[in-house]
Parts: C-alpha cells; structure tokens; sequence
C-alpha cells in the first residue's frame, strides 16, 4: 500500500479560504454545542447549536446548490406561517431544534472520521482489491464496497469508490482498446453496484441518518431491535442486484472480455483495516451505548469524533489533530450542501408535523386499513416515500411526517413502520433523479442525474419493489414484524 509521511501531510495543509474559518467556527460550534446540551442536560445547548448550525447555512447560501436554497425559503415561511398563525408552539420549535442539531451533528462526526479516512492509504488499497474481481464477483463485490464504505465515509466514500473503480477500468481499456459502447456498459455495471450497495446502509449503519432519524420518533425501537431485520434486507437487496447482474451478462455478454487485473500486494490488508475500522467503531458505539447513561444516538454522535481524533494521532502522530483541524477548515464552505439538505429537511419535517393536528391524517390511515388491512398500510407507507422523492420531496421529511402519525396512530407495528419507510428509502436512494444521491453520482460520472437513476436503475427499482412489497406483506400477514 502506499504510504505517506509526516512532511508530506505537513506540505498538504492548505491555507483556508477567505470565509472559511467563520463557516467553520459555527458549523463547529454549532457541534460542540449540541455535545454539551448531551454531557450536561441542558436544552438550550440544543437550541444554540440549532442556531449556530443556521447561522454557517445562512452564510454559505449564495454558493449552496439549488436544493437547499429551496429548503431554506421554505423553512422561513413555514416557521413564519406556524408563528403567525399560532399553530407552531415554542415546544414545537424546540423539537424542530432539537432536529437540526441532531441531523448535523451525526454529519459532522462522519466528516471528522472522513477527513482522516481521505489520508489513509488503507481505503484506497481496499478500493483497489473490490474493483480488481473478475466480473462473475465484481457486483457482489463493489456492492459490499458501496456500503462499507457508505457506512463510514457517507456520501464521501460512495464518491471515492466510484472514483477509485472507474480509474482502474479506464486504465484496463487504455491499455486493450474497447469500443465506447462496450465502456458504457462496464461503466452501467460499475456504478450501479456501488449505489445499490451504498443505498442498503439506510436499513442497518449505525451511523446512518435515515436509520437514527426514524428511531428517535419510534421510541419502542433500539437499534438492535432494527438491525437484524435491516441486514437481512441489505442482503436481500445484494443478492437480488446480483441475480439480475448474472441474468444481464448471460443474455448480454460484453465482447471482448474485459482484462482481469490482479489485486496488488497489499490491497486485501487494506480491506481488512476497513472492516477492523467499522467494527471497532461499531463496538464502541454499542458498548457505549450499553455502559453510559446516555441514548444510542447521543453516543453515537460523542464517540465517532472521539475515534477520528484517536485514530489521526495513530495515522499521523502529534500532527494529526493539526491536520484534521485543518482540513475541516478548508472545507467547510462545501459542507453547506451536505448540512443544508439534511438539516433543513429535518426541521421542515419537524415544524410541518407541528402545524397539522395530531388527527388529521387519521382518516385516511383508517380508510387504507379498512380498505386492505395491516397489508395496504404498510405497502402504501413504502409506496408513498418513493413516489414523493421521483417529484422532488425529500425522504427526510416524508418519513419523518409518516413516521410522527404512524407512533400516533399505531394501526401497525413500529418495526413495520421502519422497514417500509427504509424500503422506501433505500429505492429513492436508486431511483429518485431529484434526489441527493443521483446529483452527486451523476456529477461524478458526467452524466444526467436522470440516467445514473432511472434509466440505468429502473428495471432494478421496479423488481426490488415487487420483491420487498412481498416481503412486508408477508412480514405483516405472518407477524414476523
């Protein structure tokens, strides 16, 4: 694996923008804020880590994308609406607080283990090993990648394993010369596995957003409640890709085969370092959440930081807290994007859940029950947070909305609740254009969000529909959830 020195890393650090540091001190501040309203009990921390986390997007909004301008329009009306109308309580915007420091804070502990990630050759190496499989175990193997990777690195690591995979085969076909159709194709293929695998950590990562999100409104689960059944969902998708990946290149072979380049030396330690990383921080998390006297989510956002710090200083020595502090200041200006979207749709979701009366959507879960039973409830929970992300809603905030009215109104189990709003997710994740995910792929690999998602994750979407509609129905129908 390559290696990098101490004076290498030294030479790294770049001088922050003009701006930068302001975004940093309050999207840190903001963090550390919430941390403390954690260690000493008191929720106005929460509240000033909400306002602090508002503050570094209202700074940064001239350069955030599109999206979260939108949000931030609407988050402004929506809270003057809720105000002058009355229908939005102080409690209430106290929640909506609480939301928006949650949601960035378990972002900013991701970013901190990612910018020491982004040093270590220990990823590239495994990277490196997932995309040099022979084609008959490349989907399965890029499709564990995309969500080892996601779990640690979020939208970070899906990047970077798309980055690292594609440079590998255009160095293939540099080298063997193959006809840009043929390139396409493996481009598909590529891509594809990667995304669906990284899709998948909504059912399970601890360190996922949709996953904590959902667990802070549905208060008779624990995460170790969730998980079992979310792996096996995660497996379900997997294995699911990788029939369809077979059945695709037996009907459609590739000519001439693609060149089939052995790992270098190194690379499988790389990914056994990435495994040791996620485990070690998965047992941290859980015995903490075991030991201490707080929530899985507060511990959670308490040890990621803590682990990035520790593990900087094993990297790099007495230089890795400068370096980690560095690069966070660097960039914080690009993490508007990443913050904004998550953010703001937490408390846009959190205040439009405030604004309508606690029974208003009681009538219409009823009719649904009464129409199909537990069954069509469940399957129209998956169905509704798909068909709203395809016309640009968010997933953050539909699930949030159904989930409030579904703890409100129990008609079905909370552990149905979760696993169709996570099937819904998980498929927007794949198919939705206007979604985060395919903006940012379809950067990447320059081509239109509408093709990284429904063109070339369609008939995927349509099938893993069919299949897991089955499996909640099933899952409803026999009480296995």
């Amino acid at each position: 694996m390559a290696t990098q020195t101490q004076a290498d890393l030294r030479g790294a650090v770049a001088r922050p923008p003009a701006g930068s540091v302001l975004g940093a001190i309050l999207l840190a501040g903001g963090f550390f804020a919430y941390i403390a309203s954690i260690l000493l009990d008191q929720p106005l921390a929460t509240d000033l880590s909400a306002v602090l986390i508002l503050c570094f997007i209202a700074l940064n909004l001239g350069r955030a994308s599109r999206i979260v301008q939108m949000f931030a329009a609407a988050s402004v009306l929506i809270a003057l609406a809720g105000w002058v109308s009355g229908t939005i309580t102080l409690a209430d915007y106290g929640v909506a607080a609480g939301r928006v420091a949650f949601l960035t804070s378990i972002l900013v502990a991701l970013i901190f283990l990612r910018l020491v990630a982004q040093h270590d050759a220990a990823f590239a190496a495994a990277g490196g090993f997932l995309a040099s499989q022979p084609p008959s175990r490349r989907y399965v193997s890029l499709g564990i990648g995309g969500n080892l990777f996601g779990v640690l690195l979020n939208l970070g690591g899906l990047g970077l394993l798309i980055e690292m995979t594609l440079a590998g085969q255009r160095r293939m076909e540099a080298a063997n010369g193959v006809s840009s159709a043929v390139h396409d194709v493996r481009e598909r293929r590529i891509v594809t596995a990667i995304v669906r695998g990284f899709a998948t950590i909504a059912f399970w990562s601890p360190f996922g957003i949709a996953l904590n999100t959902l667990l802070l409104i549905l208060t008779d689960l624990h995460w170790a409640d969730a998980a079992p059944w979310g792996v096996a969902f995660s497996f379900g998708f997997l294995a699911l890709g990788a029939v369809m990946d077979v059945i695709e290149r037996r009907i459609f072979p590739i000519l001439p085969k693609p060149v089939v380049v052995p790992p270098s030396p190194g690379d499988a330690a790389g990914l056994w370092a990435v495994l040791a990383h996620l485990v070690g921080l998965g047992l941290l998390v859980v015995g903490g959440d075991v030991i201490l006297p707080f929530s899985f989510q507060e511990v959670l956002v308490t040890v990621v930081p803590i682990y990035a710090l520790i593990w900087a200083l094993a990297r790099f020595g007495t230089f890795g807290p400068k370096r980690l502090r560095g690069d966070f200041v660097a960039n914080s200006a690009r993490y508007v994007n990443e913050v904004g979207v998550f953010a703001l749709a937490g408390l846009i979701g959190a205040l439009l859940v405030a604004m309508v009366p606690q029974d208003a959507l009681d009538p219409v879960l009823l009719a649904i029950v009464d129409f199909g039973g537990p069954v069509a409830l469940v399957l129209a929970l998956a169905w509704a947070t798909l068909a709203l992300a395809m016309v640009g809603f968010h997933p953050i905030i539909s699930v949030v909305i159904l989930a409030e009215f579904m703890a409100r109104t129990p008609l079905i189990s909370q552990q149905a609740t979760l696993l169709a709003l996570l099937t819904g997710w998980t498929l927007t994740v794949c198919l939705a254009p206007l979604a985060t995910t395919a903006t940012y792929v379809g950067a990447i690999v320059n081509r239109s969000p509408l093709v990284v998602s429904l063109r070339w994750n369609g008939v995927f979407g349509l099938v893993g529909l069919a299949a897991f509609s089955a499996v909640l129905v099933a899952g409803v129908t026999f009480g296995w959830f």
